[in-house]
């Protein structure tokens, strides 16, 4: 066994180990230190110069003597703090150098310090030389602000020194003579002063002309493909950039004007070479701006009626600005071969008239200034055209009537202006052997200028007098006193059979009237004032004699609400309103339904038939009991059994072959729908006493299917068929209504306007309307015919449009009455028909609709 070695430490020993192990630094088993140091260093780039000294932690100095890795010699300890600076910035050339990232606590050895060495500013001078200078006026500049003038060739230095860019440029070329100055290293960075900047001065010139007929905006010009010069007017122009002696030049159209749109060439635009002048040859020419002027014909007559083809001859010449001539044809477009520059002026006139018709043609939209090419010149010769004649654009009302002024038979005759029928509904109307108009009564308002109370309106019984000279409708009061009160006055009867100034009827409307072949005015019932002014239905009978300007109570009552007397010597009517009523080719007179008294003094829908032969009454077929249902058998077949429903304010015709139409009204369909109202058509044979059910609906309340509306055409028996002209589609038919006008033309044709029931959408009920059909019957006896809508709207409640009277007479395409019902209505001996008044729409609406007094004339194909 060993021996144990004790180890004893002295006193001042064990101070010593005790001071050493606490003195915080750990030992190594060797007995050495673990303390860890770390280096400080980076990189140098950019340095040209000499003397670099980096600095860190404001010693431990180090010189740098080429770019690349440095260290610094003195370490820090681990997380002590460096901070790299430069103390002395080379030298030769002088240079100042930048430190990145050279600040931080070091965790590990430090590599990523950066030093940027880059060329010091100086203050240095910019200058050179000028050379080839004849001219005056040159002005340099250096970074787009220090100037110099330059008088002569030589040496120039700018005033202001710079301490980086330098940039010179010609801010002014030289004049007397033109020169163009270029500057040859002209910009970098000074490092020290500048004198090699060299300008070069040569003999210039510029490029420019002349620019012609340029009206557009936007007009660009470009000289070699790249100098734009915007032209906003005609005249000279000059590029901003000239061109030095010898070059060439290219001058094009960069962008071409527009608003209006044109085309502008360049000529004489290429050149150069040997140029030593300013080029002021290059000439700009924009082509003129022109539109055409035109329009549409409408409403001409052409040759070979009924077909309405084109004109044979060249009769019809239209003309533009008194030269430029347009023969015209046919209705339809046309333009005048001369365009006319933009802002120019047109005026189209008809130079010569059409030979095919005795109207004259009237132009709207005829005169102004094209901006664009003009399609708006309407030429209107009258066909298939609406006219208003005289009366109000505005209806009457319980609250503000519309009179119309009146006045006795005067000469001249009275302005047709002043001098019109007040507002009325149903008045009687007649048309006599010399074509005159005459108007009796209705229902409408009293004469203007009456003592309280002044709103009343009735029954009328004043009888006018149209005069109708060149167009126009020159009015008479011929019986009645203008000075009293007008409204439900009694007629005077006087003797059954003897005329006598003192007679006339009483106040009424929903009359039926007819014009014999002796020139005599026949007028029946009607709702009104009997001899007693008591009110109520009528059936009194009388005759007008236009020549002695009497009447003659024929037959019927002098009583109101009489029934009728249907067999026997004494066959009468019994008193009703608006029944239907034809003329037959022997002057005999037809009488159909209404609203009325049968035989039975039952008040309701009448379906009776009677003739009156000009001496006396014929029950001819029907029931003498009110409030039957229509028959209607099999469609397009004649039957004894077949016959219209009661109904009253349905319309009639009379055709060429001489068989009696009739259409609509209020009253009783095949299954007595209350409140019925018809469109249904029917024929009747005189010959054979026969009714045939032709189109419509044996059902009331039916809507119209309207088809297509024509803007232009003649009706006839071919058009109607769809060859030319008005076309229609199949079912096309109007809708159910009562209160209508009917007509019949010289062709043949029948006619309807207006009335009170179904328009084509039916979502606003029964309403006023003002659409114009046609019916052409087919040439076999009671086949369907066809129907064409022809002008006015499908739907109800329209406002008129009336133009103006300032132009008085004037056929347009555009005009039309309002929607109506209960016109007096006339045909006159050219086949035009004339409307006067009725309940309905005015010019305005804004009062709803009301009694109206405006006279309308409507001028169809022949």
């Amino acid at each position: 066994m060993k021996p144990v070695t004790k180890l004893f430490f002295t006193t001042a020993a064990m101070s010593l180990f005790l001071i050493a192990g606490c003195s915080g630094v750990p030992q190594s088993s060797s007995g050495t230190s673990t303390s860890t140091s770390l280096t400080v260093g980076g990189t140098v780039s950019g340095m040209t110069g000499t003397g670099l000294v980096l600095q860190d932690n404001g010693g431990d100095n180090l010189t740098i003597k080429a770019n690349g890795s440095f260290t610094f010699a003195t370490a820090v300890a681990s997380n002590g703090a460096y901070a790299v600076t430069v103390a002395t910035q080379p030298t030769s050339p002088a240079q100042t150098c930048t430190v990145t990232g050279g600040t931080g606590t070091a965790s590990a050895n430090v590599t990523s310090v950066a030093v940027t060495c880059s060329a010091a500013a100086v203050n240095a001078t910019v200058g050179g030389k000028v050379s080839g200078l004849t001219g005056t006026g040159l002005i340099l500049q250096d970074n787009a602000g220090d100037s110099l003038t330059i008088t002569a060739n030589g040496s120039f230095t700018f005033k202001t020194p710079v301490t980086g860019a330098y940039a010179v440029t010609v801010l002014t070329q030289p004049i007397g003579p033109a020169q163009l100055c270029t500057v040859a290293q002209g910009s970098g960075n000074a490092a020290a002063n500048i004198t090699n900047v060299t300008v070069t001065c040569v003999l210039s010139y510029t490029i420019g002309g002349t620019v012609t007929g340029v009206v557009g905006t936007g007009l660009v010009l470009q000289d070699n493909g790249g100098d734009k010069l915007p032209i906003a007017a005609n005249g000279a122009f000059v590029f901003n950039t000239p061109l030095a002696t010898g070059s060439t030049y290219a001058v094009a159209i960069a962008t071409q004007p527009t608003t209006p749109a044109q085309t502008c060439v360049v000529t004489a635009g290429t050149g150069g070479g040997v140029a030593t002048a300013n080029i002021t040859s290059v000439a700009v020419t924009c082509a003129a701006v022109t539109y055409s002027v035109g329009g549409n014909v409408v409403g001409l007559l052409g040759h070979q009626p009924p077909t309405n083809g084109p004109l044979t001859d060249s009769s019809f010449t239209l003309q533009n600005n008194t030269g430029d001539n347009k023969t015209i044809t046919q209705n339809g477009p046309f333009t005048f071969a001369t365009p006319i520059a933009l802002n120019g002026a047109y005026n189209v006139t008809v130079f010569t008239p059409p030979s095919t018709q005795t109207q004259p043609c009237w132009t709207f939209g005829y005169s102004g200034v094209a901006t664009a090419n003009v399609t708006s010149v309407t030429v209107d010769c009258g066909h298939n055209d609406w006219t208003w004649i005289n009366g109000t654009q505005t209806a009457g009302t319980i609250q503000a009537p519309q009179y119309g002024l009146f006045a006795a038979i005067v000469s001249p005759s009275p302005n047709p202006y002043t001098n019109t029928p007040g507002a009325r509904d149903s008045g009687a109307g007649w048309t006599d052997a010399s074509g005159n108009l005459w108007l009796f009564g209705g229902l409408g308002w009293e004469l203007s200028g009456n003592t309280s109370p002044d709103t009343l309106y009735g029954d009328l019984r004043d009888l006018w007098k149209c005069t109708i000279i060149v167009d126009q409708c020159q009015w008479n009061l011929i019986t009645d006193v203008p000075s009293a009160e007008n409204e439900n006055l009694p007629g005077v009867y006087g003797t059954k059979g003897t005329a006598a100034a003192g007679n006339i009827p009483g106040g009424r409307w929903g009359s039926a009237t007819w014009t014999d072949l002796s020139g005599n005015l026949w007028l029946f019932g009607g709702e009104g004032q009997d001899s007693n002014s008591a009110g109520g239905l009528l059936n009194d009978l009388w005759k007008y004699n236009t020549t002695t300007n009497q009447w003659t109570w024929v037959s019927g009552s002098a009583v109101v609400d009489q029934p009728g007397t249907y067999s026997g010597g004494s066959a009468v009517p019994g008193a009703r309103w608006a029944p239907v009523f034809w003329t037959d080719a022997s002057g005999n007179f037809w009488l159909f339904g209404g609203q009325g008294y049968d035989g039975a003094t039952n008040l309701g829908f009448l379906s009776d038939l009677w003739k009156f032969n000009g001496t006396s009454w014929t029950f001819v077929s029907g029931s003498s009991t009110v409030n039957q249902n229509g028959v209607y058998g099999t469609r397009g077949a004649a039957a004894s059994s077949n016959l219209p429903g009661g109904r009253q304010a349905a319309v009639g015709w009379t055709d060429s072959s001489g068989n009696l139409w009739l259409f609509g009204g209020e009253g009783e369909d095949a299954s007595g729908t209350p409140n019925g109202i018809l469109n249904d058509l029917w024929e009747y044979n005189i010959a054979a006493n026969q009714w045939t059910f032709v189109t419509g609906s044996s059902a009331a309340n039916q809507t119209g299917v309207y088809g297509l509306q024509p803007s232009i055409g003649p009706v006839s028996t071919a058009n109607a068929a769809g060859t030319t002209g008005l076309t229609t589609t199949a079912g096309t038919v109007p809708g159910s209504r009562w209160g209508a006008t009917p007509w019949t033309d010289n062709a043949g044709n029948l006619w309807l306007f207006g009335g009170w029931g179904q328009d084509a959408t039916g979502t606003n009920g029964n309403g006023f309307l003002n659409d114009l059909w046609v019916y052409t019957p087919n040439a076999v006896a009671g086949q369907p015919g066809t129907w064409v809508w022809v002008k006015g709207s499908n739907t109800g409640n329209q406002n008129g449009v009336y133009g103006s009277l300032t132009r008085p007479y004037a056929p347009y395409v555009g005009w039309t009455p309002g929607g109506r019902r209960g016109t007096t209505r006339w045909v006159d001996a050219s086949g035009d028909l004339w409307l006067l008044g009725g309940q309905g729409y005015d010019s305005t609406g804004t009062s709803g609709n009301g009694y109206l007094n405006d006279m309308w004339r409507y001028r169809p194909y022949p």
